[in-house]
């Protein structure tokens, strides 16, 4: 019997996330280091609320316990994910069932999860349990977020180096994908907690946070309700159309090093075979379809094949599914995105409900 695309799609999918990484047996979680605070502005936002700040170990070989206190002691900083958790202090909770429904906030990019406080407390006085955490790297200003930034001068621009380094076989996945990881250990851990109903864990995101969403929820079915804003695209479209400028744009770098890379190889190869370098588009050290194919090829393995937009969203059927994106945003066409969106809108018909898109 054929495997359903849909669910080809979310194995490709998990493949690439995982990286042949496990998770810890059972969640760990540590305190943050000592004067890791809020921002003035978020801390007001959270006033008179029950706030948890926590750090989540989101890789088994990162984490080891030891000694008779049961220090854990980390090996890689990143592997350790900021979190916050809010929920109405003890004598609101009280009142209200002892499992809460549990909503995960994700962050844009350039900023990091006390951008997210203010919605954190909305849903924590709506008698949710509330989450948010910094990812790993964001586009922008090139270094991790919030807790999780690097010192010095390598923040200037760590993000980028890091998608350089990918692309050159550093073994990370900095675009979408380990970020992704340390959501599902989330869930792991949001999962495990006994004020949590596990059946009611839903997610948003706006930008690299949409994006995340998107791609998180499609991996797992965890995620009873998911709302990516501004995130979803056609990668595949893109290239084929050539609409991808704006998005190379965020992210230069990578594309610039990977045009230069390809540009060598086929000069190289040229001189092997004792003939002229051509101006042919795959050796120009132009950013070209093939350079930005194999740039995702790279970045996000099998993601053009098995899990771009129009195989994984369909994953999330039946479940609700609220997608807003800009009419003119350029790294979202929307041509792209009603593409993509036609076997979404058909997995949901099939199973005798709709879905929408607001733009």
């Amino acid at each position: 019997m054929a495997v359903p695309v849909a669910e080809t799609a979310r194995a490709a999918l998990l493949r690439a996330v995982a990286r042949g990484r496990v998770p810890p047996p059972a969640p760990v979680v540590r305190a943050p280091p000592a004067g890791s605070a809020p921002h003035p502005e978020a801390a007001a936002a959270l006033a008179g609320l029950h706030v948890e700040e926590l750090q989540l170990c989101s890789e088994a070989e990162a984490a080891s316990i030891g000694g008779s206190n049961g220090g854990i002691h980390s090996s890689s900083s990143q592997a350790w994910v900021p979190l916050r958790l809010t929920k109405l202090p003890p004598a609101e909770v009280a009142q209200r069932p002892a499992a809460l429904p549990a909503v995960l906030l994700l962050h844009a990019t350039g900023v990091d999860k006390d951008s997210l406080a203010a919605q954190q407390a909305a849903f924590a006085r709506r008698g949710y349990l509330a989450a948010a955490l910094d990812c790993r790297q964001e586009a922008l200003a090139a270094s991790y977020h919030g807790e999780r930034a690097e010192q010095g001068p390598a923040a200037r621009d760590g993000y980028q180096q890091a998608l350089v380094r990918a692309w050159r076989g550093s073994g990370e996945r900095p675009f979408l994908l380990d970020n992704v990881w340390d959501i599902l250990r989330t869930l792991d851990y949001l999962q495990a907690r006994p004020d949590v109903d596990a059946a009611r864990i839903g997610m948003a995101g706006v930008s690299l946070g949409g994006m995340h969403t998107w791609l998180a929820a499609a991996a797992d079915e965890r995620v009873a309700v998911a709302a990516p804003m501004i995130g979803v695209q056609y990668f595949g479209w893109a290239v084929r159309e050539c609409r991808y400028q704006a998005r190379v744009d965020s992210i230069p770098l990578v594309f610039q090093a990977a045009a230069a890379d390809l540009a060598l190889q086929h000069s190289a190869a040229a001189a092997a075979r004792q003939q002229p370098a051509s101006g042919s588009c795959s050796g120009s050290g132009e950013v070209t379809p093939e350079v930005v194919t194999a740039v995702w090829n790279t970045l996000l393995p099998g993601m053009l094949e098995s899990w771009d937009a129009p195989n994984s969203l369909p994953l999330l059927a039946p479940r609700p599914l609220l997608i807003a994106n800009g009419e003119l945003d350029p790294r979202c066409p929307m041509q792209g995105v009603e593409l993509a969106l036609e076997p979404v809108r058909s997995a949901y018909a099939q199973l005798g409900d709709q879905c929408s898109i607001v733009t």
